[in-house]
């Protein structure tokens, strides 16, 4: 018998993590605090069961920091971990359970960058796998929501790529200046998408708030460490391996900013329209197996695809209401919920644009 809980959807808590750069000012907004303003905690992590890697934090690691807190419909607050654990196949759906185990396929977070971050790359899958003890890499997509100026950029791919040799000679020599002549800035407005696939250099530029959708690990080489970064332990720039051992996970296909829009940029697929709204998936297969972002529109009624999988739900601008039976859960900018994957059916009324994060599919 599914507990009542698993048959509504979750609110989710706001999870501020510490990182090596500067920005939340946009966060500090959207939790309505006083003086919003830039620090070290630029990362809201949306309905995380996935802890946070900060071997750089002043002080030391906080134990279980990135866990999100969870609230049920009937008012109970509760750990993320122990709404999946109470019910895994509830929570997370019984194919998930039986491909990826008792773990959600999936991290969800707001980023909001005061600074150019460290250029970086994170492993795929199979890499992890082989040279790290681990089922999951850091595939992910950026959904871009706001910039604070108006000529934002990332960096993407290599446009000018070096040999491996010579890349690896720029890290370990902290070269920055010879870094960057690898790289073109890849423009960026709000409401642009982009596959940020394991291997692929990148980083994200400043003044750019975006909602990250990837696979659940906190695994990342710091190309830069000497200048963008605070202090990052040695073993901790190249996840422990080494220079000379994580250079060969880079990918270095030449990619022109066009190019990288073209490749990484999202291929819209309408999930299903009905009434006054439509699901579109921007980011899913066979683009990308390892994850899907769809985008929600509604102005009047709504009622979304459920599949069996769990989701996050992320409201991006707009108001309005998201009801099951009889109950109703107020929506607002920025309200964060968990629906899991035993929920089958919710309607949702107003005039509202919805970010909705999924994990992949787990074969049969």
């Amino acid at each position: 018998m599914i507990a009542p809980m698993y048959r509504r959807p979750f609110a989710l808590l706001p999870t501020r993590v510490w990182r090596t750069y500067s920005g939340g000012a946009f966060l500090d907004r959207i939790e309505g605090k006083a003086d919003p303003s830039d620090s070290n905690m630029p990362e809201d992590w949306i309905g995380s069961a996935v802890r946070a890697t900060n071997p750089a934090r002043p002080g030391g690691e906080i134990a279980g920091e990135g866990l999100c807190m969870a609230c049920a419909f009937d008012g109970r607050t509760m750990p993320m971990t122990e709404v999946l654990e109470n019910d895994p196949e509830a929570a997370l759906g019984a194919r998930h359970v039986a491909a990826f185990g008792v773990r959600p396929e999936l991290l969800v977070k707001i980023i909001d960058s005061a600074v150019r971050l460290s250029i970086q790359a994170h492993p795929k899958a199979e890499w992890s796998q082989a040279n790290l003890n681990a089922p999951s890499g850091k595939t992910e997509a950026w959904w871009i929501i706001e910039t604070r100026e108006p000529d934002a950029w990332v960096l993407a791919g290599f446009q000018r790529p070096p040999s491996r040799e010579e890349w690896r000679r720029m890290v370990a020599e902290q070269d920055s200046a010879a870094m960057l002549k690898c790289f073109d800035p890849v423009p960026v407005s709000p409401g642009d998408v982009l596959l940020i696939e394991g291997g692929l250099p990148h980083a994200i530029g400043p003044g750019i708030t975006l909602v990250e959708i990837q696979e659940p690990t906190d695994f990342v080489v710091h190309c830069e460490f000497a200048d963008k970064t605070l202090s990052i332990p040695e073993a901790s720039r190249t996840m422990g391996l080494g220079v000379e051992r994580v250079v060969d996970m880079f990918d270095f296909t030449a990619y022109t900013p066009a190019e990288v829009k073209k490749r990484f940029g999202p291929e819209p697929s309408v999930i299903v329209e009905n009434g006054g709204g439509a699901e579109v998936a921007l980011l899913a297969a066979p683009r990308t197996h390892l994850l899907e972002a769809r985008r929600i529109e509604v102005d009047g009624t709504f009622d979304p695809d459920f599949d069996g999988r769990y989701s996050i739900l992320i409201v991006l601008d707009g108001e309005g209401f998201l009801s099951v039976d009889d109950e109703s859960i107020p929506l607002e900018p920025w309200t964060r919920l968990f629906l899991p994957a035993a929920m089958t059916e919710a309607r949702v009324d107003g005039r509202l644009s919805i970010a909705r994060c999924l994990p992949p599919r787990a074969e049969t």
